[in-house]
């Protein structure tokens, strides 16, 4: 049947399980991004945005602006300028709106948000200000009911312990001392690992990318690595103060308790 309605766009963001994909994810009133998954200190995000009714051989326009409603992030500082005029070209109907977020020391405590909203122009009118979810989309989150006209970016750079991490904060055997074969879960360790081993905290997330051989081969050279700093009485601290354990230093180390360098390796 041909469509009957309003000529205009919507964002038609889809996003769901791992496993899925367009044809099954169900559409998102927002979009997650964490900077641990991104290289560099930007990130450009872009958006799906469709359109309803005939496709045109002409250009058309349509406007975005951020809408203050559901922002938190701060122009210049967590996000550069959007580009308020955007296109869907002669002969199509998508298109997409591009965010470009920046990295601070901030994110990795908080979570900011970056609201967009679509504004109507002569050309394209809001299609879905009222929303009603799709059936057959269920790979993930389903949202009933949302502004379609209206999508939130919400942007972080907390680092969180990845399903390969192969250690423990405490262990019941040790009185509570770290054990495993790489002890507690720390941003400065992970990043320490990263820097060595030339990987990206997304190869902390499955055992194809973390295979245990390599998981082995990260505690033994870090390991030895840490040895020799505290030979050369430059030690490798944690931020509570804790020497930075792996399996194979010859000392324990606690969470929250700092080392005592006239102490010796035991505190």
């Amino acid at each position: 049947m041909d469509y009957e309605g309003l000529e205009g766009v919507y964002f038609a963001v889809q996003w769901g399980s791992s496993w899925g994909g367009e044809k099954s994810w169900p559409y998102q009133p927002y979009t997650e991004v964490n900077f641990m998954a991104v290289s560099g200190d930007e990130a450009d995000i872009a958006l799906k945005v469709m359109v309803t009714g005939p496709i045109k051989d002409y250009d058309r326009i349509f406007k975005v602006t951020v809408n203050p409603d559901s922002t938190t992030a701060v122009i210049g500082v967590d996000y550069k300028s959007i580009s308020e005029e955007c296109v869907v070209k002669a002969g199509e109907y998508v298109s997409s709106v591009t965010a470009r977020l920046i990295r601070t020391e901030a994110l990795q405590n908080h979570t900011l948000t970056l609201g967009l909203k679509l504004i109507p122009t002569n050309q394209l009118a809001v299609s879905f200000p009222e929303w009603d979810a799709v059936e057959g989309y269920t790979t993930g989150t389903v949202y009933e009911h949302f502004d379609a006209s209206q999508h939130t970016i919400r942007f972080t750079d907390m680092m969180t312990r990845p399903l390969q991490w192969v250690g423990t904060d405490v262990s019941p055997y040790n009185g509570g001392y770290e054990s495993g074969s790489w002890g507690a879960f720390s941003r400065k360790k992970l990043l320490m690992i990263c820097d060595r081993f030339d990987v990206t905290y997304n190869d902390f997330l499955s055992k194809e990318t973390m295979p245990s051989a390599l998981q082995t081969l990260i505690y033994k050279t870090m390991a030895a690595m840490l040895i020799e700093r505290y030979n050369a009485k430059n030690p490798v601290l944690e931020d509570d103060g804790r020497l930075m354990w792996f399996s194979g230093c010859p000392w324990m180390s606690k969470v929250g308790v700092p080392w005592i360098p006239d102490a010796g390796y035991y505190n």
